[in-house]
């Protein structure tokens, strides 16, 4: 019952889709437990012929395979020599030179901000404070003694 069923709903959808408008998909369900073959109806109409493609070989060869020739090849070039040194360079290049040297520049890199700076400048003037007997903070920025106020008309 659950084939026929199934058989049924597939055909009405079918149908349904036909009526809309809208193309139907050429599906064909099989199911392996009930043998049951669902496929699109008569109803949905006559379709347009399928287009037809042509084969056509590839007039390339094949990639030649580099392991049967060289099984130690690191994939620069054909010749093994070439390729082993090729390897070489690229990876003086891309470790000694990059990582060695990037790491040494950027741990080298001058003072972000200004922050080791600000820090040390901070701390002298703590110590010139306390060595005086001056207070460590103010609240005036400025001496109020040098400020010079326009007169009030």
């Amino acid at each position: 019952m659950a084939p026929g069923l199934l058989g049924l709903y597939a055909r009405r959808l079918l149908a349904a889709a036909a009526t809309r408008g809208r193309l139907a998909a050429r599906v064909r369900w099989e199911s392996s437990s009930a043998r049951a073959v669902i496929a699109p109806s008569t109803v949905v109409g006559k379709r347009a012929p399928e287009p037809t493609m042509r084969w056509q070989e590839d007039p390339d060869p094949e990639d030649e395979n580099l392991y049967e020739k060289n099984p130690d090849s690191h994939g620069y070039d054909k010749d093994p020599v070439v390729d082993l040194w090729n390897m070489r360079v690229v990876f003086f290049f891309g470790f000694s030179i990059v990582l060695v040297l990037g790491s040494t520049f950027v741990a080298y890199l001058p003072d972000y901000r200004m922050q080791e700076w600000a820090r040390r400048e901070a701390e002298r003037l703590v110590k010139y404070r306390e060595a005086n007997g001056l207070p460590i903070m103010e609240s005036n920025c400025f001496d109020p003694s040098k400020i010079q106020l326009p007169v009030d008309d």
